[in-house]
């Protein structure tokens, strides 16, 4: 790895004071990335997963990985600028604010952090009601398309889930997933950029090497497949709960209290001052359960309800939790928060 190192230049970022969000497009909730970059600011490739909470925080990253990710970078800069086709698409579109200082809802007291950006981005689009749902769920994992990748590769198929949109392209394992939408890839966080880039309804042009062959596969998406989990992310706290934090009940916690298995219920596990004052002066209380949210009472998860719930209403609107309470159900209409 040494040897390897010494044929880049190594620049470390600790903070986002001031970095350009034109160039520096990633997933801005992770602990730590990589970008591999020309000179001029081509765009060679990035490096940095994270699947989850801490126990799930290393189990796409590694060693080896980030080797062959350094490695496959290195090839594509000695093809510079002849490929220029294949990383077209590594840079995003300009975004509304070139600096996180730009984001009017950012208080710079201390130093930016990368969370900081995404957090105040969340915030500031709902305050704008220009927020969508391509804002919440970012960076899906391969797995979200039925691709379990190599962990020490990063490009060859470790498992295909059965019916996913993978298996129906014909996708198999040990297949070296070598472009997606004509951008080449050199690490799992390149497969995700792809597919955050994608529109929710969409087909992939994937080539892949099989058996020392290149070949032509077509990835058709369409539904939820860009949902994930967003209650590890650091940025969901002050961009979506903002103070209110909720867990689903168990099956078993859902009989004692007489809920259907299929229906809502998120107890309020914790109220965090002073977001939650909204919440609080409303009567909401930890302890409580929500079983309902403007009469809806579909059982969904907890990263499904912080969502719609910035989604759906709007900062001058209001939302109407029916919880139970000692046994009693009570409508609790909340000013947004």
């Amino acid at each position: 790895m040494e040897e390897l190192e010494k044929q880049f230049v190594c620049v470390r970022a600790v903070q986002m004071e001031g970095v350009d969000l034109g160039l520096f497009q990633f997933d801005y909730d992770l602990t730590w990335c990589a970008f591999f970059l020309n000179a001029n600011g081509s765009i060679y490739g990035r490096y940095g997963t994270r699947a989850g909470n801490r126990e799930r925080s290393t189990t796409h990253v590694s060693v080896a990985s980030l080797k062959k990710a350094m490695e496959r970078a290195l090839e594509l800069h000695r093809a510079y600028p002849d490929n220029w086709l294949t990383r077209a698409g590594k840079r995003g579109p300009n975004p509304e604010y070139p600096v996180a200082e730009k984001i009017p809802t950012l208080e710079k007291s201390h130093c930016i952090h990368c969370h900081n950006v995404r957090e105040n981005l969340l915030r500031a689009k709902w305050q704008e009601q220009k927020l969508t749902p391509a804002d919440i769920w970012e960076y899906p994992l391969p797995e979200n398309i039925g691709l379990t990748m190599d962990l020490d590769d990063g490009q060859r198929v470790q498992s295909i889930k059965p019916h996913s949109p993978a298996a129906q392209a014909g996708l198999r394992p040990g297949d070296q997933l070598v472009t997606l939408n004509g951008q080449r890839l050199i690490s799992q966080a390149d497969i995700q950029w792809v597919l955050h880039q994608s529109p929710v309804e969409t087909e992939l042009a994937a080539t892949v090497r099989r058996d020392g062959t290149m070949t032509q596969k077509t990835i058709a998406l369409n539904g939820p497949w860009k949902e994930s989990d967003l209650t590890w992310r650091a940025s969901s706290g002050p961009g979506l709960r903002y103070g209110l934090g909720a867990v689903p009940l168990a099956d078993a916690e859902k009989r004692q209290r007489d809920i259907p298995a299929d229906s809502l219920a998120l107890r309020v596990s914790k109220l965090y001052a002073p977001r939650a004052a909204k919440l609080k002066d409303a009567g909401l209380r930890e302890g409580d359960v929500i079983v309902a949210v403007d009469g809806n009472t579909t059982a969904i998860s907890e990263s499904q309800f912080l969502a719609s719930l910035r989604l759906d209403h709007p900062p001058d609107g209001s939302v109407t939790f029916t919880v139970l309470r000692d046994g009693r159900r009570e409508d609790l209409k909340i000013p947004m928060w």
